[in-house]
């Protein structure tokens, strides 16, 4: 079911709310074509692609202060109450994740840079199929996310968190075959370490990816968000 922002009998008001949606919405849209490509780049060893994902970041971190100012403004200018105020946090909450998520696909383009410094070793030699596998399933709760905040959908904002599940599933998969990969082959620990923080990072978009789920409840339905301890942190416990 969509939802749409309340009338106030001040439209100016109702205009705000609307620009900082549609403001919050062009940053996901970039942040989810970040992710995107920094998958490409690494299944393509692309290290320009990669570069270039890495030196957009910049943008990302001004967008999200761009949404602060605008969140701080209306706040202090309309005071909102009820809804309107969990709306006003909850967007601001959700332009915090999307800043995280792009630091992620920061990150995977940063292992295209070490895999490109350490062509004489054998960073290039391990199997990518397990991280792109994640990776596909990452970009498709990222993308859920986004489409339950632009239509503030509750019923599929909460579909959203339960499809988690198949990214924490799929992370743990990942390392087991990464650990059998490791004992077969007797290769360089330093660089599985880096396959699993590439994987980790995968799994935190997901995390990322939930909560924004999370949140358009909380706007819509006044319930408080949970956090909860994913499946795989009982058997793989990787710090942040």
């Amino acid at each position: 079911m969509t939802n749409t922002f309340d009338r106030h009998t001040i439209h100016r008001f109702d205009e705000e709310l609307q620009a900082l949606h549609f403001q919050v919405l062009e940053m996901g849209e970039l942040v989810l074509n970040q992710l995107c490509l920094a998958l490409e780049s690494v299944k393509n060893k692309d290290l320009t692609l990669a570069r270039r994902i890495i030196d957009s970041e910049r943008v990302v971190n001004e967008m999200e202060v761009s949404a602060d100012t605008v969140v701080c403004a209306i706040l202090a200018k309309r005071c909102p109450k009820g809804r309107d105020l969990r709306t006003v946090l909850a967007t601001s909450k959700i332009v915090n994740n999307l800043e995280r998520i792009g630091d992620e696909a920061a990150k995977l383009a940063n292992f295209v840079n070490y895999m490109h410094s350490h062509e004489d070793g054998d960073a290039s030699n391990f199997p990518l199929d397990d991280i792109l596998r994640l990776g596909g399933v990452s970009i498709k709760i990222a993308q859920s996310a986004l489409e339950v905040f632009e239509r503030l959908d509750g019923e599929q904002a909460r579909r959203v968190v339960e499809f988690h599940r198949t990214l924490d599933r799929q992370f743990q998969h990942g390392l087991q075959h990464l650990m059998d990969f490791l004992q077969a082959e007797k290769t360089n620990v330093s660089n599985a370490v880096s396959q699993v923080m590439m994987m980790k990072a995968l799994e935190r978009i997901g995390d990322h990816a939930q909560r924004i789920a999370e949140l358009v409840v909380f706007q819509l339905e006044g319930e408080e968000p949970r956090h909860h301890t994913p499946d795989m942190a009982q058997d793989f416990p990787l710090g942040e």
